[in-house]
């Protein structure tokens, strides 16, 4: 609840940040009515019941529960913490950190993962120091002057360094009096198996800083001075603070340009985005040894238009970038995708060694195919196409390919096809309808087949509506008088303080149910320090515990509106104080009847039905 960062600064970014822009990253928004609607992004949902209020900037899961404000939404899509989801999003519309809040932000972190960041930041310093200014540095640094053409510039723009064999950084951890679970858990070193001795994890190699977007150094990526090291290249393996499928390289530096050109460069090496930096082109990224994932490109979606591959021209180079397309198709449709294609089947780092930067730039920016152009020409690859069978195959994935693009590509590709092969236009165009006609077919099918099981799941016996929105069956319960009376009077708490004071002073009240006590108290807590118009979201973070949350999206959902009214008040108060212990008496009565029913007691059968029937008489 209580955070370091000033809460104007927490107001600012609330205001600034549109929820539904920001879920719409995750999954496919549609507007119905007042409300935004979706598939829920936490859980296999078939049946959309994602539900976003932008007026209220809140979103509610009425099958999995999952309900918050923006803030809420990030913390559990991404894993950060309250304060990591705020910074994280005043990033996301530019909203100056200023260095008192970055500290503040620390201050939520627990010791030992502080501990972690700052030992991860003195590697990275006492690494490069190692590579520039001693002797035990200087065969790494020539290797990057010599085989790469790397200035010292350059070397510490990107904050390279050189890890020497003398555990430099273990002395510095013990000089520091690091814990044992400090050093275990940062993952910069590593123990032997049979001694139990440490040592530095990287030695031997010339390294490169990874950080995270806002520029915390959370892992390395180690190449091997020694050409007899059988692990060429090393990274810093999979963390808690260090997750590859979330982090790319070079994007904290690349952002701020990336916004401003709408343009993204994805590389394979971090060399490659080295070289396209020297070449001017400031906005290349590099996964780490690890494919795209949706949450690289969630990122980058955030900040770009349009996103160029670099990939290797290798067999593994093309089908990274097959899977990268089809990636962009199914997480980000918004964006435009290019595929660079490099000379001679060089890498980025090895066109700027052996040709150049000039040669490098006028590549990334004039050698671009389309999606289409390049899965076309990836459909040649290993194929003899002189030969029918295999020039056959190759037309069957082209059409595969081409049912999906613009009318003008179609017309581009096919008459390249003709062109090339001799084959007439007309057939070509007569099997790419076929294709077109098949694919109609099997999605036909499948349609109905779902349609069906929707059908059969969502029958009108079975289905039903709480506060005005549908839910899944097996989660619809109906709400009791009591409880509605108890969210009604939470609401009247929560809007009106004086309410809040009268339910206190009632003599002898007490929710019936425990959550809406513990609502009573939070209320309490929050209208000290938060005076003015209620604000859900804002209350939702303040409270910060699921499971009330989805409380108060239901009572907001239901009593949101009302006006508070004296007469209704006291209405509630008389419900929950007099009518609860009734019901539950109600409840207790019909268990009873059941068992005396079982037990063939007649007399008791007699007894409890009697006063049953008189409790229902008085209540009507």
């Amino acid at each position: 609840m209580a955070s370091r960062i000033p809460q104007a600064f927490i107001d600012n970014v609330r205001s600034k940040v549109n929820i539904v822009d920001v879920i719409g990253q995750y999954t496919q928004l549609v507007k119905k009515g007042r409300q935004w609607t979706g598939s829920c992004p936490f859980h296999d949902d078939r049946h959309p019941s994602l539900f976003v209020e932008e007026n209220k900037q809140v979103f509610n899961c009425f099958s999995c529960g999952r309900s918050g404000s923006v803030f809420s939404f990030i913390m559990e899509k991404e894993g950060y913490s309250y304060p990591e989801a705020i910074l994280s999003l005043a990033e996301s519309v530019d909203i100056p950190i200023d260095s008192s809040i970055s500290a503040n932000n620390g201050n939520q972190i627990d010791g030992t993962t502080q501990a972690i960041y700052q030992l991860h930041t003195d590697a990275q310093r006492l690494y490069q120091h190692t590579l520039l200014n001693t002797t035990s540095g200087e065969q790494a640094l020539a290797y990057l002057h010599d085989k790469r053409q790397l200035s010292d510039d350059i070397i510490k723009e990107f904050g390279i360094g050189f890890v020497p064999d003398d555990n430099l950084l273990l002395s510095y951890a013990k000089e520091k009096n690091l814990s044992h679970e400090v050093l275990m858990a940062s993952e910069l070193f590593i123990t032997n198996s049979v001694s139990g001795d440490m040592r530095d994890r990287f030695s031997g190699r010339i390294v490169w800083p990874i950080k995270t977007e806002r520029g915390q150094v959370v892992g390395f990526s180690g190449r091997a001075l020694d050409a007899e090291n059988s692990i060429k290249y090393m990274n810093s393996p999979e963390s808690p603070f260090f997750t590859k499928g979330r982090i790319l390289y070079n994007l904290n530096r690349a952002k701020n340009v990336i916004k401003q050109t709408g343009t993204a460069m994805i590389f394979e090496g971090f060399m490659d985005v080295i070289s396209a930096h020297m070449a001017d082109e400031k906005v290349g990224v590099a996964t780490m040894g690890t494919a795209l994932t949706p949450d690289h490109i969630r990122q980058l979606s955030r900040i770009a238009k349009r996103v160029l591959l670099i990939y290797d021209s290798d067999e593994a180079g093309q089908n990274a970038a097959r899977r990268s397309i089809e990636l962009f198709k199914n997480n980000a449709k918004n964006i435009e995708v290019g595929v660079v294609h490099l000379p001679d089947l060089l890498d980025p780092d090895e066109v700027r060694v052996q040709r150049g930067l000039p040669v490098l730039k006028k590549a990334l920016n004039q050698s671009i195919l389309t999606p289409i152009e390049f899965l076309v020409n990836a459909a040649r690859n290993g194929k003899n196409l002189s030969n029918q069978a295999q020039y056959l195959t190759f037309l069957h994935e082209v059409m595969q390919i081409l049912y999906t693009a613009t009318p003008v590509e179609q017309d581009i590709q096919l008459t390249r096809i003709a062109n090339e092969f001799g084959t007439s236009k007309q057939a070509l165009q007569a099997q790419l309808q076929q294709t077109k006609q098949s694919v109609k077919g099997q999605n036909s099918h499948q349609s109905v087949s779902q349609s069906s099981h929707v059908a059969s799941d969502f029958s009108p016996k079975t289905s039903g509506y709480e506060f005005g929105f549908p839910v899944e069956p097996n989660r619809y319960q109906k709400i009791s008088k009591v409880e509605l009376a108890e969210r009604a009077l939470i609401m009247a708490m929560i809007k009106d303080p004086y309410t809040l004071e009268r339910v206190k002073s009632t003599a002898g009240f007490a929710f019936v149910h425990p959550e809406y006590q513990l609502l009573m108290m939070l209320t309490e807590i929050y209208q000290r320090d938060h005076l003015g118009t209620f604000d859900i979201a804002q209350f939702m973070d303040f409270i910060q515990k699921p499971n009330l949350n989805q409380k108060i999206m239901a009572i907001d959902h239901s009593f949101g509106d009302i006006k508070v009214e004296n007469d209704a008040v006291q209405d509630y108060l008389r419900i929950i104080m007099e009518e609860a212990p009734v019901s539950n008496r109600v409840q207790e009565l019909k268990q009873l009847i059941e068992i005396a029913k079982q037990q063939h007691d007649d007399a008791k059968l007699v007894q409890l039905s009697t006063e049953l029937i008189n409790i229902k008489k008085r209540q009507h």
